[in-house]
């Protein structure tokens, strides 16, 4: 009977959103494509001559989806596939639980956010992380609150591991509420728990040994570099001259090691990207810096500058998250395929399929991105998160607490090392409320019965 209960609406909603996604998908087909998407393209065209700097595991998506036939829509529609079977899941349930509002709310405000939309049916690992998060911590939660995994958990945990964990960098720190499985499940359970992660893990070691990132950017360097060249950027009132240096010499001479002056580095300083510190052709190019100069400059940070600059660095993390959390950032247009497919291989072709919703499509995307500080914004999800924090501690439900602890590790790794304003970033705590409200329902009773 609870699997009747629970199929019917499932399948209607399954394939209501399925239906929603296609439609936008043939108005932009064969899906959005921005920088980082020709990126990707460019390493499988190049067999991986060219390096695009991203997760290994989010090559080898790409890879195979793509490689063998050079349609680009291809692993998009499995993003979308899988999206959606991962969001219908949740919807489901909280339908056949009781929590109509909750379900009104995450099914047009988050699984329908053209947002998130956007996203999934983009050739960006952000979309199918946020939402394969999501679906790992539902899941965990449901199976750590029943002591078992059953068939649907099973299969909605072996989806979501891999791009939940291995699809972006941040992602490995999600390896924490997988561990907790191990944990709190005994016996057989665990040993399925083992099962369906273990093969994942296993293959996310295996692929960042045999396809190591040359040349990798790291994390915590671009960070340092980019917060120290914004300690340098002119101040009118000239109140450092009178006091400390901003930082240390050795900082400076570290910086221009390279030939470039401080001068020449600081007109490429953003308030908002890194991007034209690195990227710009005619810019100082820091990346290229000498690895004992990037050595001096990561040690002088945590030595010196940040503490002499604390304000300033406060500063600018607010102003990047606040950027980012607006969707202010450059977010490719519904068209912008024209400018990337003629770049790289692939044999797919352009918007072929005129229906007439595809107009009403684009126009209402264009609405949404007028208000995007209103539609796009994840300020809910981040509320959510909050309250559903604060409540597993009063309630000292130490299994709530550490799964919205994942995305509480999260806000604070993406907020410390942002060093550019993309809304993408902040994705995962766009779809949050598929996870936290469920837990507010159970804590405060809500749940009409046993999660199913």
């Amino acid at each position: 009977m609870k699997k009747v209960i629970f199929l019917r609406p499932f399948l209607v909603i399954y394939f209501s959103l399925l239906l929603i996604y296609l439609l936008w998908m043939l108005a932009v087909w064969p899906g959005i494509l921005g920088p980082d998407s020709l990126a990707i393209l460019l390493e499988v065209d190049t067999n991986r001559e060219f390096q695009s700097g991203k997760p290994p595991f989010w090559f080898l998506h790409t890879y195979v989806f793509y490689n063998y036939a050079k349609l680009v829509e291809v692993p998009i529609l499995v993003q979308i596939f899988l999206c959606v079977f991962v969001l219908s899941r949740i919807l489901a349930w909280m339908y056949s639980n009781g929590l109509k509002k909750y379900f009104i709310f995450s099914l047009f405000f988050v699984a329908c956010g053209p947002g998130l939309v956007y996203y999934v049916s983009s050739l960006y690992s952000d979309g199918i992380y946020a939402v394969c998060l999501s679906g790992l911590l539902f899941e965990i939660w449901r199976c750590c609150r029943n002591r078992r995994i059953d068939f649907i958990s099973g299969l909605m945990i072996f989806l979501c591991v891999p791009y939940a964990v291995f699809s972006r960098p941040n992602g490995i720190l999600n390896l924490v509420i997988i561990f907790a499985l191990f944990f709190i499940l005994k016996g057989l359970e665990r040993r399925k728990a083992v099962f369906l992660v273990g093969p994942w893990i296993f293959v996310g070691i295996a692929v960042n040994v045999m396809l190591p990132v040359r040349n990798s950017i790291g994390t915590i360097f671009p960070m340092v570099l980019y917060e120290t060249v914004g300690f340098l950027e002119k101040r009118p009132m000239g109140l450092w001259e009178r006091n400390e240096p901003r930082v240390t010499d050795k900082t400076v001479q570290a910086l221009t090691s390279s030939g470039k002056t401080l001068e020449h580095i600081s007109d490429y300083y953003d308030h908002y990207y890194w991007d034209p510190l690195i990227f710009f052709s005619d810019g100082p190019n820091l990346l290229s810096l000498p690895g004992e100069s990037k050595k001096i400059i990561v040690k002088e940070f945590f030595k010196y500058n940040l503490w002499h600059n604390f304000p300033a660095f406060a500063a600018s993390k607010i102003n990047i998250f606040f950027y980012s959390g607006l969707a202010m950032g450059g977010i490719a247009g519904p068209t912008n395929a024209d400018n990337i497919l003629p770049q790289t291989e692939s044999v797919s072709r352009i918007r072929p399929f005129e229906f007439f919703t595809n107009s009403y499509i684009i126009k209402y995307f264009s609405f949404s991105e007028r208000y995007h500080g209103l539609i796009w914004a994840p300020w809910i999800g981040c509320l959510t998160i909050i309250f559903a924090f604060v409540l597993g501690i009063r309630r000292q439900a130490k299994l709530e607490i550490l799964v919205v602890g994942v995305y509480v590790i999260q806000f604070f790794a993406v907020f410390v090392f942002s060093i550019a304003g993309e809304y993408r970033y902040l994705l995962s705590f766009f779809t949050a409320p598929l996870v936290t409200l469920p837990i507010i329902a159970y804590l405060r009773g809500q749940v009409r019965r046993q999660p199913l």
